[in-house]
């Protein structure tokens, strides 16, 4: 099932672990509709892989995730075409014009690293 807000994609993110048959773990990040989604799209990843990729972990990121000085934003929205629509965009379109756009305190946005237990195992 395609979430849509309009005509708007709305597409979370997914964070794919792996490891390619050494000590190393490695991260691919995806953004999907679904569970379905991502798995293909991760199907897709180890096809077109030039190295073995041995399935790890799969974890749905839906509050985003931050590691070292970097983030990834949790939620994305993507056009019909497949473009991505920009953050100011986005806001515009998801709060009413009276609305006034306030940046969060310090400390009170705080990246979630939510897991969902059926998609911890590898597939198969």
């Amino acid at each position: 099932m395609m979430e849509e807000e309009g005509k708007l994609i709305k597409k979370s993110l997914w964070l794919f672990e792996y490891n390619r048959g050494d000590s190393a773990l490695y991260l691919q990040q995806f953004y999907a509709i679904d569970e379905n989604d991502v798995r293909r799209q991760i199907e897709e990843f180890i096809r077109r892989a030039d190295f073995p990729v041995y399935w790890e972990r799969l974890r749905h990121v839906p509050g985003g995730f931050t590691i070292g000085y970097s983030s990834l934003k949790g939620t994305i929205y993507e056009r019909p075409d497949g473009s991505l629509i920009e953050e100011a965009e986005e806001k515009a379109q998801s709060q009413p014009p009276e609305a006034a756009v306030k940046a969060p305190a310090p400390g009170e946005s705080t990246p979630e690293t939510a897991s969902n237990p059926s998609s911890e195992a590898a597939p198969g």
